[in-house]
């Protein structure tokens, strides 16, 4: 039997809201399934609509791998800003809370958007043609602004370490990798032990002034 119009036009949602609600489906599908395999259909089915749909908002599968890698980009860029990039009118934090913000923040990603950090993962450990450049380059931006915070911090010998300022952040962007060992670990420690295991290991290499 038909639904009352009443009820239909109730679902129906406005193309902002249907985009959105399909971009948190593909961020599910891609997530489970990876770059390679997650497509149009496994999205439909998440969502509850037609294939047609999906392919309404995302015309072909490049465009629906490039607008999930957006979201994985504007994800992580945002962690490492809100970390690294001091606020205008705001008191600067020291290098050691900047280093222990983005490790905290890393770790509540992959214990409560675990989506985004497991798309992550295999994009930056999959080197795929089509997507390997695109994630250099988000690595590169994310090491350079964590860069420019602890560039002066070593300059001013708030920091100590054997490592060049570059390798560092290279180091500390790397970190990710372990955070998602140690969340999805059958008896994973709780998050407080997590982020102070970590900062003792990344901050091993430093030595406060």
């Amino acid at each position: 039997m038909e639904m009352p119009a009443v009820i239909r036009r109730r679902t129906r949602l406005s193309p902002e809201a249907r985009r959105e609600q399909l971009m948190q489906c593909a961020i599910e599908v891609f997530s489970k399934r990876g770059l390679g395999r997650a497509g149009h259909a496994e999205i439909a089915e998440l969502a509850q609509v037609s294939v047609a749909t999906v392919f309404n908002y995302f015309s072909s599968r490049e465009q629906l791998v490039d607008s999930v890698l957006i979201q994985i980009e504007d994800f992580f860029s945002n962690m490492v800003r809100k970390s690294f990039i001091d606020l205008a009118g705001q008191p600067s934090k020291s290098a050691h809370q900047a280093i222990h913000d983005y490790l905290a923040d890393f770790v509540e990603a992959a214990i409560n958007n675990p989506q985004f950090t497991y798309i992550w993962l295999e994009w930056s450990s999959s080197i795929r043609e089509d997507t390997w450049p695109r994630y250099l380059a988000l690595l590169d931006n994310n090491i350079a602004i964590i860069s420019n915070k602890i560039e002066p911090a070593i300059a001013s010998g708030e920091i100590n370490t054997y490592l060049t300022t570059t390798e560092f952040a290279r180091s500390l962007s790397n970190q990710g990798y372990m955070i998602l060992q140690l969340v999805n670990q059958p008896q994973a420690m709780d998050k407080e032990s997590i982020i102070e295991f970590l900062e003792k290991y990344v901050t091993s290499a430093l030595a406060k002034a």
